[in-house]
């Protein structure tokens, strides 16, 4: 039972970490793609670049399907 609340507050203390720093990286993303969709959209491959993108996610999603 001890060793069961331990862990338990071990899960729910690293999820609250997770969670804690979630924000931060969502903003960093965003940013990184954002410019990187900016330099391809100012080069003119934003298209072929964003087709390979979806291919990739088609890809994945017919292997969980």
């Amino acid at each position: 039972m001890m060793i069961t609340l331990l862990t338990l507050a071990i899960l729910v203390g690293s999820l609250l970490m997770a969670l804690g720093g979630l924000r931060m990286v969502l903003q960093d993303t965003y940013a990184t793609l954002s410019a990187a969709a900016m330099r391809a959209h100012k080069s003119g491959e934003l298209i072929p670049r964003a087709s390979f993108a979806m291919l990739w996610l088609l890809i994945f999603a017919l292997c969980y399907m």
